[in-house]
């Protein structure tokens, strides 16, 4: 009886046991099949304190969302840059007599495509904002849409000093446009997305960074304010918008730097704020105006500076006869600061004078006769045709080319 009573009892135990393994058993798997939580954060310790690491993001689903961002950018913007087609118009003898003037023989006149450049809309009713160099000397032009579509367009604006010019496509259809970003917001290592058409190979994308902004003193324009990139630009790009990743604007394609001819990664973008401004003047006026100091600006070099006892500063040489500058000042006055900012070069005392309209007032520190002295003088609207472009052409060094 005792040993039935056993039995019994280990028979029990075996089979509550075997019922709890399968229940632990259960609950392990069922924890196991869970998704892993992201690991924390450990903390190390450096030098007595404690650094916290941190999990690096997915590098693949980054890349492909920047990717997919680029992709985006690109196809919204692109149906608003056109290429430009200009033509030139020659006179050619005609094999055929003129009955009407006395056998002699005739001149008949053709037009010929003579370049090609890049543009792009600014307004839907068909303004197209490109570079001057690219119309200059031109008689005629027709504008290729992305869609393929050809319109004929006509010059409404020119603005040398700084290289931009405006044509309008006379119809009623609307166009897709760009708009300008801040010039503020353009920061060193941004990215920088060209669209043109180089080499006449319409809707091309090239991409690099902002190399450098504000940059001036490069001597193409007397009004300069450029964004530099690395983004590859070439003969037809000219005119042409320069993007950010959101599609906006940040420059006008101009030129580039080479030694030899070829890009080499020093691209020069006109700025946002002056393409804004201007093109916004081309359409009110149809021309720009702007202020006139009347002066010849010379810089000084580190050992002229360091024997005038300044850190910085420009050099009045010359003044024009009857200017707001010859009521003023005196050549060989030294101008320290425009408006209370610091003057090192020429190009910074013209960015002054051009931010302001004609009728502005001026206020200048000049050090003159070794005295410290303010001046306020009033600028007047610029004579035509006082400025003049283009770099020095005895200086080979470096090969500019607009594109």
């Amino acid at each position: 009886m005792n040993r039935s009573k056993q039995f019994l009892s280990l028979l029990t135990a075996s089979v509550c046991g075997g019922v709890a393994a399968l229940l632990l058993a259960h609950v392990f798997l069922k924890e196991e099949s869970r998704p892993s939580p992201a690991p924390a954060p450990v903390a190390e310790k450096t030098g007595g304190k404690a650094k916290r690491s941190t999990v690096l993001p997915d590098t693949n689903a980054d890349a492909g969302t920047l990717q997919s961002q680029f992709s985006e950018t690109i196809s919204r913007s692109m149906p608003a840059v056109v290429l430009i087609t200009a033509q030139k118009r020659i006179g050619v003898v005609s094999p055929y007599a003129n009955l009407y003037n006395y056998g002699r023989r005739r001149i008949d006149y053709m037009e010929i495509p003579s370049g090609q450049g890049s543009g792009f809309f600014i307004r839907e009713n068909g303004y197209i904002l490109t570079n001057h160099h690219v119309v200059r000397n031109q008689d005629s032009f027709w504008i290729t849409t992305h869609e393929g579509e050809e319109y004929p367009a006509k010059v409404v604006g020119i603005d040398p000093p700084t290289d931009l010019a405006l044509l309008k496509i006379d119809t009623n259809r609307k166009f897709p446009v760009l708009e300008f970003a801040d010039a503020e917001s353009v920061k060193i290592g941004h990215w920088a997305i060209a669209i043109g058409a180089p080499f006449s190979l319409s809707r091309t994308v090239t991409i690099g960074i902002v190399s450098n902004t504000r940059r001036n003193g490069v001597g193409m324009n007397l009004h300069e304010s450029y964004v530099q990139t690395d983004a590859s630009i070439n003969p037809g790009n000219s005119g042409g918008p320069l993007l950010n990743i959101q599609g906006k604007v940040i420059g006008v394609n101009d030129f580039i730097l080479s030694p030899s001819g070829g890009n080499i990664g020093l691209s020069f973008a006109i700025s946002s704020d002056i393409a804004k401004q201007v093109s916004t003047e081309l359409i009110r006026n149809g021309h720009v105006e702007r202020p006139w100091l009347g002066a010849v600006l010379t810089p000084l070099n580190r050992n002229a500076r360091k024997k005038l006892g300044i850190e910085h500063g420009v050099l009045i040489s010359q003044l024009f006869r009857s200017s707001p500058a010859a009521k003023t000042l005196r050549p060989g006055d030294i101008v320290l600061k425009a408006n209370g900012r610091n003057v090192s070069t020429p190009y910074d005392l013209q960015g002054c004078i051009f931010s302001l309209q004609p009728g502005s007032k001026l206020n200048l520190t000049i050090r003159r006769e070794g005295k410290t002295i303010p001046v306020e003088l009033t600028l007047t609207k610029s004579p035509r045709n006082w400025f003049r472009g283009g770099m020095n052409a005895d200086d080979e060094s470096v090969y500019v080319r607009q594109m």
